[in-house]
């Protein structure tokens, strides 16, 4: 059983206002009728959405996860009202075709394109960035989301030109630290956090034929820590296998779930850093207010279900300095701090 748009309101209201009661007189409904609606959508999610008490109504653990999401998708619902009210002109492409990187924002795509802009969506995935740009550049796309892996210190502006095209601008949606991935029988498994020079000797993976500098990277970081990086073109599926077996370790995004057999630690200091940009045609078919749309959507998603991976989570609570996604573009007037 699924939980409903009701729901789902039910539980957004219960957070925002803190309390059963609160929330009935906001929705218009009776408080058994939103005492019945919690228990089904608790139901559906296999648990306990809030702790109630004397104080009101708090979410657990379980409930902040379910009370991101019920506010992502019911803040998508009201923009595909209002997108498919704006949107019906006779050049609107039939289908929004976006050139994607692999990565955890790449999903939220056939979700958030629909939902923003009332259009279906054609997603293609490959690695590297240079593929998706050019394809962008040439018309082939109305729109790219790739990564980028910036040298050590390089700061990722809001705003960026797409690797000379000047007809292409760029929003970065989120610069995230890399982890890097090792068998939960590694040495350093147990670890807090590991430094790259601890890892000397390690055998990395590394996607085969990606063009978007992360080898270049990594080697300037090992030769920076002290040693060369040995690195083998691996298939993510196979380099997993390889890494719970202990024989590799492989930089992950920090969002990432790692299953069993496989631990997620941070490298300290953030020697390899990734930005994930999203990139569309100044003057193509796709308005700025649409990309500013889709790129809210995308940050939403970032904070609220990507950055929520509890070896994550824990990493952004002790470094509150830490800015995973910059102000918008100047053209947005919308910081997102």
């Amino acid at each position: 059983m699924g939980l409903e748009l009701r729901q789902l309101r039910v539980v957004k209201a219960i957070a925002d206002e803190g309390g059963l009661t609160a929330a009935a007189r906001r929705l218009g409904m009776a408080q058994p009728s939103v005492s019945q609606a919690l228990a089904r959508a608790e139901r559906a999610v296999g648990g306990a959405l809030f702790l109630r008490g004397a104080g009101g109504a708090v979410a657990t653990p379980l409930g902040e996860v379910v009370v991101g999401h019920a506010r992502t998708v019911l803040d998508a619902v009201e923009r595909m009202t209002a997108a498919a009210a704006r949107h019906r002109e006779d050049h609107w492409p039939a289908a929004v075709r976006i050139g994607c990187a692999p990565g955890l924002l790449v999903a939220h795509l056939s979700v958030a394109v629909p939902l923003v802009a009332g259009s279906d969506v054609q997603i293609t995935t490959a690695t590297g960035a240079a593929g998706h740009v050019a394809a962008l550049a040439a018309g082939r796309t109305e729109a790219a989301l790739v990564t980028h892996f910036p040298a050590p210190g390089a700061a990722e502006g809001p705003v960026a030109e797409a690797h000379g095209e000047g007809a292409l601008r760029g929003a970065v949606v989120a610069v995230e630290p890399l982890f890097v991935g090792v068998s939960a029988r590694h040495r350093l498994a147990a670890r807090p956090d590991v430094d790259l020079a601890e890892l000397a000797g390690e055998r990395w993976c590394l996607p085969p034929g990606a063009d978007d500098g992360l080898g270049a990277r990594l080697a300037e970081a090992c030769r920076r820590a002290g040693h060369p990086a040995a690195v083998r073109a691996t298939a993510y599926a196979t380099a997993l296998a390889l890494v719970r077996e202990g024989r590799a370790v492989l930089p992950m995004m920090p969002g990432s779930r790692t299953g069993p057999g496989l631990v997620l630690l941070p490298l300290r200091g953030e020697p390899l850093t990734m930005a994930t940009v999203l990139y569309w045609r100044s003057g193509g078919p796709l308005s700025e207010e649409w990309i500013r749309s889709l790129w809210e959507h995308l940050v939403r998603a970032q904070r609220d279900i990507i950055e929520a991976a509890p070896a994550y989570r824990a990493w952004l609570a002790g470094r509150p300095h830490w800015r995973t996604t910059p102000p918008g573009p100047a053209a947005f007037h919308r910081p997102c701090g």
